[in-house]
């Protein structure tokens, strides 16, 4: 047996000892009693204010960042006598010598940074929800701002998004295309999740992004930004690979009117623009803005008319007994149009802050894919209302946002059903209501942020927020679980959050984040986020992070209800969970209820300026998925003696009388490891060229799954190999500018529902130029597709459907125009040439 004897100190020694552990313990305290702050406004030559601009106490981990009305604070500056350096990437840095700080006093400092010719970088909000310098963001994060939106032709942001490194892009049409990051695919995406102006962006019935259904225009945008890797410890679920954020225009800074018009072809008389000609594809584009301050008082309105005769192709779906030979698809309408109508009344406080009223609407036509063929849109209606407050350490909103399916209608179910015996006699219209889902989503929400900077605690600031979201869902009673309770679906979520940054000392920088949602139909989540940021300068940082993200069933997936989907056909959401037994009532397999997807991220990279011509990002990650999502999967065959119960009220599925069903359903399954590299890069070649670049590669390392679990669900669906180069100019002679962009796609395997082969790999060049015509008014010239090789060419099977494989013939081919497709079974995409004049004043 041991003892321990505890040693004599003399007693002088420890008091020594208690008074020195607590002078160190209150050192923070003493500090932040004998400190001070300095404060002001950072804004350009113009007076504009700047974002995004770093404030550093020279030689003290004590710095800010100023907000987006331009306005800094650093707290808990110790009582002396600095140098303060204020810079900001796009913006010549400058220094302030004998800036003295008093004890609990704010010391006033405004200024003014006149512009550098050197734009590279610039500031983001996304990936920590506040302003700060690109360089100094924890994630793989890109900005488009409006500079670069000003000269684009046509409506959409989307066009620019094919050079942002580690996105997927693919375009399905003249005026339409998608996006993804990171693997894992579908023809029905909803891994990446669409913010708008703070406020969540998606179709409540399936988590699909809004899209072109946003009702912001494009000469409406402020910028861009596209955060690639998880994003759910500030953004919930649904932010499993990435989230798009669009931001309007403020009236206040962006005051005036603007008009912009824009024609495109594929060739021939323009006066074919309204014509539905085959072969010939036509754009036209008509988008107004204007804002105006009126004292504290700002508003803003904006419109936008598009008309679209898109690129074409035809479908073959599977026979419909008795016949033997594909279904075609009947009567496609390619007439793509979109109209959008929008408003905003400002109110400004004298301190800064802001109260903003807005709302908005839209409309769309035109043909968009799906997991089971195409749906034609016809009227499909989008609209939001928004109430949001923002000051120096709050933010609150409150927001509600509604989509109508109009009349929209299944392609593929009416070109099928047109051909059933059991349609016989029923009129096409009759018809394609009968093979439609309708659908009436709203979402309520709510948020409150505060964020402040501790000068207790290492001068740490704190981002917290809570949010609460109410999804009500109706398929007018057809094809979800309202169909049997005859009430609308009602889907209640809470989630709160919180973000610390603590500077350890002027070269290092700790973040921690996590988020804690809890969700009506399945358990609550958790998701971490950490990372260690090294700055051995001003513009360049090394990070190493982690993040968990969620991708959250979608009510589709868990309330889907459709007896009878084809005869004797049935498929049911998994929310309760499935229990499949033989005749006997003796259970054979269960389905466990369906939980969200897991994605934990490690990346590991690198941002930063290098001598004021060269910006680089790149970032290495390993991503481990869990509880893959699968895709419908037939779970019970009662002609093969197998049936389908609720696991929760024991009840059989069957059609409304009482007739069995053979059933489908979702389920969770498999593992997958991924690994990749994201780079991209800015070089300014001189002070009116730069030539920018973006790499990415991926490889898929391990699937775990069982035997019989569709492979549909763990395919990757992205190109293992991608990359881009372009160069754009400006101020050339006679007022011009321009650039290009060369995309290259490494040709890939994707099995997505009905579509199944292989997408060629593809390079391809697009091509912009413009003149300022006068002070106020700008031409645009764009072609798209200009010159195209393809590694192959991929024909249409004889009709869709899983087992299908779409043949697929090797061989590189190049050509002025050539066509090609990026998505399986869209039409195939040549060269367009656009033009547009854009007003300004």
């Amino acid at each position: 047996m041991s003892s321990f004897v505890h040693p004599v100190v003399p007693y002088g020694r420890t008091l020594r000892h208690v008074l020195v552990a607590l002078s160190v313990l209150a050192a923070p305290a003493v500090a932040a009693a004998q400190s001070g702050s300095i404060s002001g406004l950072v804004s350009d030559s113009a007076k504009a204010p700047l974002p995004g601009a770093q404030v550093t106490v020279v030689g003290t981990r004590f710095s800010s960042t100023s907000g987006m009305d331009g306005r800094y604070r650093v707290v808990g500056v110790p009582a002396g006598t600095y140098s303060l350096r204020v810079q900001r990437i796009g913006a010549l840095a400058r220094t302030f010598d004998n800036i003295t700080v008093a004890a609990d006093r704010d010391t006033k400092l405004d200024i003014t940074l006149a512009a550098s010719a050197l734009q590279l970088g610039g500031y983001v909000v996304s990936a920590s929800r506040r302003v700060e310098k690109i360089t100094d963001a924890p994630a793989t994060v890109t900005r488009i701002d409006a500079d670069q939106l000003r000269n684009t032709v046509g409506n959409s942001f989307t066009s620019v998004l094919k050079d942002v490194k580690g996105v997927d892009f693919f375009q399905t049409g003249v005026a339409a295309a998608g996006i993804n990051a990171r693997g894992f695919n579908s023809a029905f995406n909803n891994r990446m999740l669409q913010m708008e102006d703070n406020r969540v962006a998606v179709l409540p019935e399936n988590g699909l992004p809004v899209g072109v259904f946003t009702t912001i225009p494009k000469i409406d945008i402020a910028g861009v930004e596209v955060l690639i890797g998880p994003g759910a410890a500030l953004y919930g679920p649904d932010a499993s690979n990435g989230v798009v954020t669009l931001l309007s225009k403020d009236p206040k800074q962006y005051k005036g009117l603007t008009v912009e018009t824009s024609m495109g072809s594929n060739g021939g008389s323009v006066s074919k623009t309204f014509e539905k000609d085959p072969g010939h594809v036509s754009f036209s584009d008509l988008q107004v803005r204007y804002a105006n301050v009126y004292g504290k008082v700002g508003f803003k309105v904006t419109g936008e008319a598009l008309y679209a005769n898109d690129w074409q192709n035809t479908n073959n779906y599977a026979p419909v007994a008795p016949r033997t030979t594909a279904s075609p698809e009947i009567n496609p309408d390619w007439t793509t149009s979109y109209r959008r109508a929008s408003g905003a009344l400002v109110y400004y406080f004298d301190q800064g802050g802001r109260l903003e009223y807005q709302a908005g609407a839209s409309n769309s036509n035109g043909i968009g894919v799906t997991s089971a063929g195409r749906n034609q849109l016809k009227n499909w209606g989008y609209w939001n209302q928004q109430v949001r407050y923002t000051s120096d350490h709050w933010f609150a909103q409150a927001y509600a946002t509604r989509s109508t399916s109009g009349q929209t209608f299944a392609l593929n179910g009416f070109s099928t059903n047109r051909l059933a015996a059991r349609f016989n006699g029923i009129s096409d219209d009759s018809v394609r209501r009968a093979s439609a889902f309708p659908a009436d989503g709203h979402i309520y929400a709510g948020e409150i942020q505060y964020n402040t900077t501790v000068p207790k605690l290492f001068n740490t600031r704190i981002v917290a927020g809570s949010q609460v979201r109410r999804d009500v869902v109706s398929s007018k009673e057809v094809w979800l679980t309202d169909a049997l309770t005859k009430e609308d679906i009602q889907l209640n979520q809470v989630g709160v959050y919180a973000q610390t940054e603590t500077p350890v000392n002027q070269y290092a920088k700790l973040v921690f984040g996590a988020r804690y949602d809890n969700p009506e139909f399945y358990d609550p989540q958790f998701s971490p986020k950490a990372a260690l940021l090294l700055s051995p300068n001003e513009n360049s940082t090394f990070r190493l992070t982690f993040n968990r993200a969620f991708k959250s069933p979608s009510i589709l997936q868990t309330s889907f209800y459709f007896r009878d989907f084809s005869p004797s056909v049935g498929v049911f959401g998994n929310k309760d969970g499935t229990t499949i037994k033989d005749a006997a009532g003796t259970t054979l397999r269960t389905f466990a209820p369906v939980v969200p997807e897991v994605n934990n991220t490690i990346e590991l990279g690198y941002k930063g300026v290098i001598k004021d011509r060269l910006y680089i990002d790149v970032a290495g990650y390993v991503a481990r998925y869990k509880s893959f999502l699968s895709p419908l999967v037939v779970v019970a065959n009662p002609f093969a003696g197998t049936f389908a119960y609720n696991t929760a009220t024991n009840k059989k599925y069957t059609n409304a009388a009482g007739a069995e069903q053979i059933a489908l359903t979702y389920y969770n399954l498999g593992e997958a490891t991924l690994t990749g590299i994201d780079a991209g890069w800015r070089f300014v070649v001189n002070s009116k060229v730069n030539t920018t670049g973006t790499f990415s590669v991926l490889k898929l390392d391990s699937i775990i799954q069982k035997t019989g679990d569709p492979a549909e669900a763990t395919s990757l669906n992205s190109p293992t190999m991608k990359a881009t180069v372009g160069m754009d100019g400006k101020d050339g002679p006679f007022q011009t500018f321009g650039g290009f962009t060369m995309r290259f796609v490494k040709d890939y395997k994707f099995l997505s529902g009905v579509h199944n082969g292989r997408i060629p790999g593809l390079l391809n060049l697009d091509i912009n130029m413009g003149k300022r015509l006068t002070p106020n008014m700008v031409l645009n010239v764009s072609v798209q597709n200009l010159f195209t090789c393809t590694s192959g060419v991929t024909t249409a099977p004889g009709f869709l459907r899983a087992d299908q494989v779409a043949p697929y013939q090797r061989g590189w081919g190049c050509g002025l125009g050539r066509k090609h497709i990026e998505l399986l079974n869209m039409p195939a995409l040549g060269s367009m040439t656009f033009i547009g004049l854009r007003f300004d004043r």
